[in-house]
């Protein structure tokens, strides 16, 4: 017998004709000298005996409509209209319309209408050195872009199922 197969496996093996010559002997021998694999090797075999006599349950021929019919007893929970809370929206739309009203604003009071002897409007915006190097490096923009695609997959799922749920309808 080897021994990394315990007993019970090789039991079964040598009642199902699995083991080689050499093991098949071995396993023999064990059933005349141990009482207890002798108790082990009846038991396996009036076990096998057993399955091999009954005939197994078969499900109902609806037993699969049947299944569908309980669950389709439990009312499915809707799902949520919205999982952006209205509030949020609307305040970022304020913050931006604010900000471009704002932006607007300053630009037309800082028209000089005086000086346009040809009909054509001057604008003269103050001058603000601003040093782009600082703010504009690799990891800005890096994560800018990845933002932006974050975003625009966003924007492409949600297109992409209201189109899918107009077409289920």
């Amino acid at each position: 017998m080897e021994p990394d197969k315990n007993r019970t496996s090789l039991l079964w093996d040598y009642l199902d004709g699995n083991l080689s010559e050499k093991e098949r002997l071995a396993v023999e021998t064990l059933l005349r000298t141990d009482s207890s694999a002798q108790k082990e090797f009846d038991a396996i075999l009036d076990m096998n005996v057993w399955l091999k006599e009954t005939e197994l349950e078969q499900p109902s021929m609806r037993f699969s409509k049947n299944v569908m019919e309980e669950v389709a007893k439990y009312s499915i929970a809707p799902t949520t209209k919205s999982y952006v809370n209205k509030k949020i929206i609307f305040s970022i739309a304020a913050f931006f319309i604010l900000i471009i009203s704002g932006t607007l604003i300053y630009m037309f009071t800082q028209i000089d209408y005086s000086a346009a002897p040809s009909g054509a409007l001057s604008v003269e915006l103050p001058k603000i050195e601003i040093d782009w190097k600082k703010w504009i490096n690799s990891t800005y923009v890096q994560v800018f872009l990845m933002a932006d695609i974050v975003f625009g997959l966003m924007l492409l799922d949600r297109y992409l199922s209201k189109k899918k749920k107009a077409g289920l309808q």
